[in-house]
C-alpha cells in the first residue's frame, strides 16, 4: 500500500474509534464497491492511484457505516 493510502486509512481508522477496520475485513460485497470507486477516481478523474484508494476507501467506510446504522434501526 502506498504512503497516501496509509495515512488516509489510519485517519478513518481513527474515526472509527468503536471499531477498526482494514480492507481486508470488507465484504466482498464492500470490496468491490472500493475498488469501483478506486477505479473511477483514478481513470475518470485522474486521480493518482495511491490517492484515488485513500479517498474510496474513506467513502466506502462512510457508506458502510450509514448502511449498518441503517439496519440497526430497522
Amino acid at each position: 500500500m502506498g504512503r497516501l493510502l496509509e495515512i488516509a486509512k489510519a485517519a478513518v481508522l481513527g474515526e472509527l474509534a468503536d471499531r477498526t477496520m482494514t480492507l481486508a475485513e470488507l465484504s466482498a460485497y464492500w470490496r468491490v464497491e472500493f475498488e469501483e470507486r478506486a477505479a473511477i477516481r483514478e481513470y475518470d478523474g485522474g486521480q493518482a492511484r495511491e490517492h484515488a484508494e485513500a479517498e474510496a476507501l474513506r467513502e466506502i467506510v462512510e457508506r458502510k457505516r450509514a448502511a449498518d446504522e441503517k439496519t440497526k434501526k430497522g
